[in-house]
């Protein structure tokens, strides 16, 4: 399981964050009667027909009116869309059903009826999903007769990075919770809005009671950090100013400029000796290791430490 995977799982393993993103990503009208007071978590994996466990699927129940609804959360980290997502979905779904079956304490069999599940797809890709949300549509028209054996499973779809993709998106609402603020992580990490985002969080949480409310996230924010900027010094900050901090070095690193530095000919010396000095300070501060800082400006390990040498920069 990747960082950004077992970020995922960790933050939504919590209740309120369940509740958050429910309530505040799902348009659906009966979410006004789901009681939250009644969420428990359902600890389960599922073997595939490949013989491989899904141990990164998170499955929670709760009461609606008189009823058990599962949530189905199923965290979808690839760089590609998946096509094969409606008919995976279905398998996730029927695994669940028959492990549900295998429970004699179950209330099926006092009524013989299952429960609603409710399955939930967590993207955060760069490409907008273009998957049908229900596995029917995949099928080829055939007659009347023939059309009731189509099965008819749906997922909901919310994509963590283009709000646009969403029915309802409740980061344009401000930063109210740690699931909306977990969103607005992964939609700015990578623009100018990043430093905003972070110091907006930073007001918020001087205050003690939304501190708690953001504990979460921040536990989020570190594992995620993490693993985009493949920095573990992330996972050890303390607050957020440090976070801060550590960011703001890192990335007010301009790469491509100092890759151009570098290779330019005819460069002054002086120029060079502090752009050296830079990478070496970054390294020192242990903000970035000896290799990404090399492959950061476009040298080799050795050619790095080599220019170290030539300007008595001791590691």
């Amino acid at each position: 399981m990747g960082q950004q995977d077992l970020a995922h799982k960790e933050f939504y393993s919590e209740p309120e964050n369940i509740k958050d993103l429910i309530q505040g990503f799902v348009a659906l009208k009966c979410v006004e009667q789901f009681d939250f007071s009644t969420l428990e978590r359902e600890n389960t994996s599922f073997v595939t027909k490949e013989n491989t466990e899904r141990h990164d699927d998170i499955i929670w129940k709760l009461r609606w009116q008189d009823k058990w609804v599962y949530i189905y959360i199923l965290i979808e980290f690839q760089s590609d869309v998946d096509e094969t997502m409606p008919v995976r979905i279905m398998s996730y779904v029927s695994l669940l059903y028959l492990y549900l079956l295998s429970n004699k304490n179950l209330e099926y069999w006092k009524e013989k009826k299952l429960p609603v599940v409710l399955p939930i797809v967590l993207y955060n890709g760069k490409d907008i999903w273009n998957v049908p949300k229900n596995v029917q549509d995949m099928f080829k028209e055939t007659n009347d007769e023939l059309q009731k054996f189509v099965p008819k499973i749906s997922y909901y779809f919310i994509d963590e990075v283009h709000p646009e993709a969403n029915e309802k998106d409740s980061v344009l609402d401000g930063l109210a919770n740690s699931v909306v603020a977990s969103m607005k992580l992964q939609r700015t990490a990578s623009s100018e809005k990043f430093y905003e985002f972070l110091n907006e969080l930073k007001e918020i949480i001087k205050n003690p009671d939304e501190r708690n409310k953001f504990a979460s996230f921040m536990a989020f924010m570190r594992r995620f950090l993490s693993a985009v900027f493949d920095n573990p010094a992330y996972e050890e900050a303390l607050t957020l100013e440090e976070i801060i901090r550590m960011t703001k070095t890192f990335r007010d690193y301009d790469r491509e400029k100092d890759k151009e530095v570098f290779t330019e000919e005819g460069r002054k010396e002086g120029e060079k000796k502090g752009e050296f000095n830079t990478v070496y300070n970054f390294i020192k501060q242990g903000l970035v290791t000896v290799e990404q800082a090399a492959k950061s400006v476009g040298l080799t390990k050795e050619q790095l430490l080599e220019g170290f040498k030539q300007y008595n920069l001791v590691l």
